[in-house]
């Protein structure tokens, strides 16, 4: 099993294996040939030297073989020079001629047959390469031995040979390393479509369905598995937006029973218990809205150019809870004066804000203040004087439907994933700490607008408790 997890590293891998093998097999081959064509060179160099000789051969008046070199060839096979030699035989072995001793071949007669031979041998210290040439003159055949030593072949053929695996190699190795960077380079913009569409589907989730992998530039191979993954999206996206509608949908119809029945319960005469069952009934209006939010906030996309002063969003969402703040005996604090661009939506951040005071409001004790405040570096911190968030629940409270206090009736535990949501979608963090005293800090960081395009911030939208 290949140790690489991705495509490229595999193919990578696989090219690189291909190139060391061909980085060794292409020289020794070349070599091989080259000494194989030198090989072929010599040989067809020691018979056009037993032909030459043998075109010096005649007879005599006597019926005598004789042999008339001109003064050039007798220099060449000299002992004297000792670079050449020549005998030539008869089909019997018996000597003719011979540029050694008289009546002495240059290597013992091979078996005869009607093909030139070749071999080496070695005497002292030289090597010789031997050739035995059959050629016919009138009716008969004689044989011509040709030697030459090795040391003193064709010099351009002899360093061809023996340099060529320490020079060729050295040309053919830059040569295998550019070819492997063009590959790469290949292999980049052939994936790249791939590295994108997986860049895409990073982003595809529970709030952003309607993305899909680009099929345009994709592989063929890899194309069914890109339109198999789509349609599978096309599913997903029509089963959450079948669920979304159906939380609206249920939510928007449990309002006007709602509003009936507290219409029914303003009108009893026994006070305490009809406002037991208001504040049970507002208890439930708030769980609608939140599912309604819910509902909406999935949807929830930013686009580039949306931005929000974070300080008026605090400062509206102030005023909005102090007469619920007051109700309770509680009190709400603002520290928001200067305006502070965020890269974001006024109304979407207004009911994340909205749900961190309200959620607030309910944890800090009576006669408390929740304090809300807006920092230049767009933060928004949320503070009560309540019990506090205990660490191992601090990532759970963000979570839908999850209530540490199950107790509480009127909470579905769905503001603080509501908040979470709101803030996934603009991109932005929320962290809990405990207070400086005691209580809670819920501390929000955006991001700041883009400077020199700032632009009025939109009107927070007011959702109705």
């Amino acid at each position: 099993m290949m140790p690489f997890s991705s495509i490229k590293g595999r193919l990578i891998a696989l090219h690189v294996i291909a190139l060391i093998a061909a980085a060794v097999v292409l020289p020794l081959t070349l070599y091989w040939r080259v000494d194989a064509t030198a090989r072929e060179l010599h040989e067809r160099a020691l018979r056009q030297q037993a032909e030459q000789i043998a075109s010096y051969l005649r007879r005599g008046a006597d019926g005598q073989w004789i042999l008339d070199l001109p003064d050039s060839l007798r220099h060449l096979y000299s002992i004297n020079y000792d670079r050449y030699g020549y005998a030539v035989l008869t089909g019997s072995g018996a000597v003719l001629f011979s540029s050694r001793a008289p009546g002495e071949p240059l290597f013992p007669a091979q078996p005869r047959g009607d093909s030139p031979t070749y071999g080496e041998r070695d005497i002292g210290k030289s090597r010789f390469f031997d050739a035995s040439v059959p050629v016919s003159i009138g009716s008969q055949t004689l044989w011509v031995q040709i030697s030459q030593d090795q040391a003193h072949r064709d010099v351009l053929i002899d360093d061809i040979v023996a340099n060529f695996l320490p020079h060729i190699a050295w040309v053919i190795l830059p040569i295998l390393l550019a070819l492997l960077g063009i590959d790469l380079l290949i292999f980049r913009k052939a994936l790249h479509p791939l590295e994108e569409a997986s860049a895409l589907a990073r982003q595809i989730g529970p709030a952003r369905t309607d993305l899909r992998l680009p099929e345009a530039r994709m592989p063929r191979d890899v194309l069914p598995l890109v339109r198999a993954v789509n349609a599978a999206l096309d599913r997903l996206e029509h089963g959450f937006s079948v669920q979304r509608e159906f939380v609206a949908d249920a939510a928007h119809e449990l309002r006007t029973p709602l509003a009936i029945l507290q219409a029914q319960v303003e009108a009893l005469t026994e006070r305490s218990a009809a406002d037991e069952l208001l504040a049970d009934i507002a208890g439930m209006a708030r769980i609608v809205n939140q599912l309604i939010e819910t509902a909406e906030f999935d949807r929830l996309t930013i686009g580039p150019g949306e931005q929000a002063d974070i300080s008026a969003v605090c400062t509206d969402v102030a005023a909005f809870m102090a007469p619920m703040a007051l109700a309770r005996d509680r009190g709400i604090a603002v520290a928001a004066n200067t305006p502070v661009w965020v890269h974001g939506n006024a109304g979407a951040l207004f009911s994340a804000v909205r749900n961190l005071v309200e959620n607030a409001i309910a944890h800090t004790p009576p006669g408390t203040t929740v304090e809300i405040a807006a920092a230049v570096d767009g933060t928004i911190v949320v503070s009560d004087h309540g019990p506090g968030v205990p660490p191992e629940q601090r990532d759970l409270i963000f979570q839908r439907f999850w209530r540490g206090d199950r107790r509480r009736a009127a909470s579905a535990g769905l503001g603080l994933a509501i908040v979470a949501r709101i803030l996934q979608a603009h991109g932005g963090s929320i962290e809990v700490r405990d207070g400086p005293e005691q209580g809670a800090m819920f501390i929000v960081q955006l991001r700041l607008a883009p400077s020199g395009n700032i632009g009025l911030a939109q009107p927070a939208r007011v959702p109705a408790l």
